[in-house]
């Protein structure tokens, strides 16, 4: 996956079923709950319902790649970023942060979990040096053969 690019847009909200009539009424785009309080939008990004109680503001936030939350959290913070939700994990896909800039835009991070090599990938790699493929014989290599 590249790093440090918007691979997903997410529409923060505290009335998330108006957002999906206003948006599948204008784009047709389809929509998913991924589990209570966010829904998948197809090929598109994400809903997430802010409940009374959290303070965050609504409005579109863009994820972007990194391969270190914590360090990039430090950077925010030394930069005079705000940090609303620190590496919250997705059981089984990675973690996010969700932060503001110094102007109070929100913007997250997306750090995905390291998935484990393919057993196939990691015999290539232990197995040394391929084998080459067997030179076919010459006409005359198989005439003094047969002799």
């Amino acid at each position: 996956m590249p790093k440090n690019v918007i691979q997903h847009v997410e529409w923060t909200t505290r009335d998330p079923k108006r957002l999906q009539s206003f948006y599948g009424r204008i784009f047709d785009w389809k929509f998913n709950e991924a589990m209570p309080g966010y829904t998948m939008i197809d090929g598109v990004g994400g809903i997430f319902a802010l409940s009374p109680e959290q303070q965050m503001p609504t409005g579109v936030t863009n994820y972007v790649n990194v391969d270190d939350l914590g360090a990039k959290e430090d950077l925010i913070r030394k930069g005079g970023g705000q940090i609303y939700k620190s590496k919250q994990e997705v059981p089984g896909m990675g973690w996010f942060t969700i932060f503001a800039d110094p102007d109070g835009n929100t913007v997250a991070l997306w750090q995905a979990a390291k998935r484990p090599a393919r057993a196939s990938a990691s015999k290539k790699a232990t197995s040394g040096k391929r084998a080459k493929p067997a030179k076919k014989a010459s006409a005359k290599t198989s005439r003094r053969a047969s002799r």
